[in-house]
């Protein structure tokens, strides 16, 4: 069906062409996918026909036999406290368990896989699932979701002479897989090459039976796995490859704290693909936004990556534009290309990690400007059904919007260009809740997660329930503080609109503050540690210049405790070095402002300015109404 023009972009959205009459001559097709395993882990590609008409044949994806059936797992990843649950077995055996400085211990540990009666015990439970779920041809045996190996003697003998925390996890492996082969001859023990276990041993080989999933979860998605930035990764293919033919690919797609967050990979998908087929993997699980619709272009990446686990030798580009094209139409896909080819230079020179904030530097004030305007472009060329397609697409720019609101609204009042959106952040919240959770398509459904951790939109949206206040235009210098003598000094003063606020408006918001000197303060709770309130240097446009600066955050907190009431300092990115932190006392502050001195140092324009709540209780909150830097010298 695919030769004569059929295409199922997604189990709501097909081309299928209309002929009068179809003649076919007499056929003989015989292909081979390139990979065994092929696994789009994308919520739209679960659904069995989509899967099946385009080739995937993974765990998860709901094929019965009238599809072909699939390759199905017994256990499918960290199964070893499902094996071996320390609830039922830690207090009579606690030698199964990691061995950590001297102790014996389950709390989030692993398995003692050099144990002989914990091998047996490993052994007999493979089995016993085997037996439950005939229709298996892979078991886990695979290490926990968190680090902390044991530190046994025979365990370490092993990690060292092989040069790899993998070692005593294969050798666990292989001997289950050497045991089990008479009853099971057709199943293969899967393990993992993960975090600590992802570089291979120097000897140790993989049985004949045992498959090894490689991960990349470290990597810079922003590029292909053949780049520098993902140099030590591709090693370890090529040696995992060396070592064994039944080699998989457990690779990431996705922001996992923020679904509908840009992730500009989408040209490194067919070189990926094309790097896996040349070093002899045979499976590849690609994991994306699973829990849910409302990924970014996720439709897009299921459909390619699928065609890509057929054949990595197509031209990734000319399938995405195809996809473009068929999903969005042909006059829409022209800026959503224009939008991923910005998206993509954007991260070019920048790290994308799989947990990105939406404050990362490719997803700044201009690049999303220009990505606002080719979505509204596309909307307004858009017919029909693929309208509705548009509009969710356009969802994870606004999540930006949403997100970096008030920095934007100030990037946008410094720059003089017209603000792109409605004025008010709810109508915007409001109208993205809306359209996420309406219904939609028959095969789509509303969207219910919008990160891993199970944030619903509901949730997430309800932060911008009330809009935030607007910044004043500023005609004067505001008055210093009274504890502040400037006279005869070079200032610089931080006001509100330079701060970047990290998860606002939960861990950082600004608010109206009559006793701030511009009557607008940011407020912190008291309840995290994290560097939520942040200005970046490189953003400070007037008066400073590289050099030694005293840096004075005026601040003021709610509440009554002893020990820390905050911390702030100075970091220097390009540096990766602290260059002065205090962490001020609770009885040196006041409910009314205060000016706390961090000290001289030298600042460059890749250094930044933060400030964190201490995680009290006792704590309510912290303002902070500005920072001054006062030249020294």
């Amino acid at each position: 069906m695919g030769r004569l023009g059929c295409r199922w972009w997604t189990p709501w959205a097909q081309t299928i062409p209309h002929r009068a009459s179809l003649t076919l001559p007499k056929l003989t097709l015989n292909e081979r996918p390139a990979f065994e395993y092929r696994e789009p882990f994308w919520y739209s590609a679960f659904d069995g026909d989509w899967a099946a008409r385009n080739g995937a044949n993974g765990q998860t994806a709901r094929l019965d036999e009238r599809h072909g059936g699939n390759i199905r797992y017994a256990g499918f990843v960290h199964t070893f406290y499902p094996l071996v649950p320390p609830e039922k077995h830690f207090t009579s055996h606690p030698e199964w368990y990691s061995l950590i400085d001297g102790k014996r211990t389950a709390d989030g540990a692993q398995l003692c896989t050099t144990d002989t009666s914990l091998r047996e015990f490993v052994v007999e439970r493979v089995r016993e699932e085997l037996r439950k779920h005939p229709e298996a041809t892979i078991v886990s045996v695979s290490q926990n979701d968190w680090y902390r190996p044991c530190q046994c003697e025979r365990c370490q003998t092993l990690a060292k002479a092989e040069g790899s925390e993998s070692a005593p996890v294969l050798a666990l492996a292989n001997y289950v897989g050497e045991r089990i082969e008479k009853e099971f001859p057709q199943v293969a023990v899967d393990t993992l090459a993960y975090q600590y276990t992802r570089k291979a041993p120097k000897t140790l080989r993989p049985r004949p039976n045992v498959i090894v999933r490689l991960c990349s979860i470290e990597c810079n998605f922003a590029q292909p796995l053949t780049h520098a930035s993902n140099a030590s990764f591709a090693d370890d293919i090529r040696d995992w490859s060396r070592l064994t033919n039944r080699l998989y690919i457990w690779n990431y797609n996705t922001n996992f704290a923020h679904y509908p967050q840009p992730l500009p990979n989408y040209f490194v998908l067919g070189p990926n693909e094309r790097f896996f087929a040349e070093n002899g993997v045979r499976g590849v699980f690609e994991q994306g936004s699973y829990q849910s619709n409302g990924g970014e272009m996720a439709e897009m990446r299921a459909w390619v990556q699928a065609r890509l686990l057929w054949d990595p030798k197509q031209d990734d580009k000319a399938l995405i534009d195809e996809f473009l094209r068929g999903y969005y139409g042909p006059q829409a896909a022209k800026p959503i290309r224009k939008y991923l080819d910005l998206q993509a230079a954007a991260a070019a020179s920048e790290t994308a990690t799989i947990y990105d904030a939406p404050t990362k530097g490719f997803l700044g004030f201009e690049t999303m400007r220009k990505a606002e305007a080719l979505w509204k472009q596309a909307e307004s060329v858009a017919k029909g059904d693929a309208l509705w397609r548009v509009r969710q697409g356009h969802q994870s720019v606004r999540w930006v919007w949403l997100n970096r609101w008030n920095e934007f609204r100030n990037e946008a009042r410094r720059s003089g260009v017209e603000w792109p959106l409605p004025a008010s952040r709810k109508q915007v919240a409001d109208e993205w809740l809306a359209l996420a959770t309406a219904p939609g398509p028959a095969g789509w459904s509303p969207v219910t997660h919008v990160n891993e951790g199970g944030l619903t939109p509901q949730a997430w949206a309800a932060r911008f329930a009330v809009d935030p206040v607007e910044l004043p235009g500023r005609a004067a210098q505001a008055p210093w503080p009274s504890d502040f003598d400037a006279k005869g000094k070079t200032v610089i003063d931080l006001q509100d609109e330079l701060a970047r606020l990290a998860n606002d408006p939960v861990w950082a918001t600004l608010k109206a503050d009559g006793s701030a000197s511009d009557g607008i303060a940011c407020w912190m709770p008291g309840s995290h540690h994290e560097w939520a309130f942040q200005i970046p240097l490189a953003e400070v446009k007037k008066g400073f210049a590289p050099g030694r600066w005293r840096v004075l955050v005026v601040a003021r907190v709610e509440g009554e405790a002893t020990g820390s009431a905050f911390s702030a300092g100075v970091y220097d990115a390009e540096a990766r070095r602290d260059l002065g932190t205090r962490v001020v006392d609770a009885k040196d502050v006041a409910t009314t402002y205060r000016t706390f001195d961090l000290g001289a140092m030298a600042l460059t324009k890749s250094s930044y300015i933060w400030i964190a709540p201490p995680a009290r209780s006792e704590i309510k909150s912290v303002w902070i109404d500005r920072v001054l830097l006062v030249k020294e010298g």
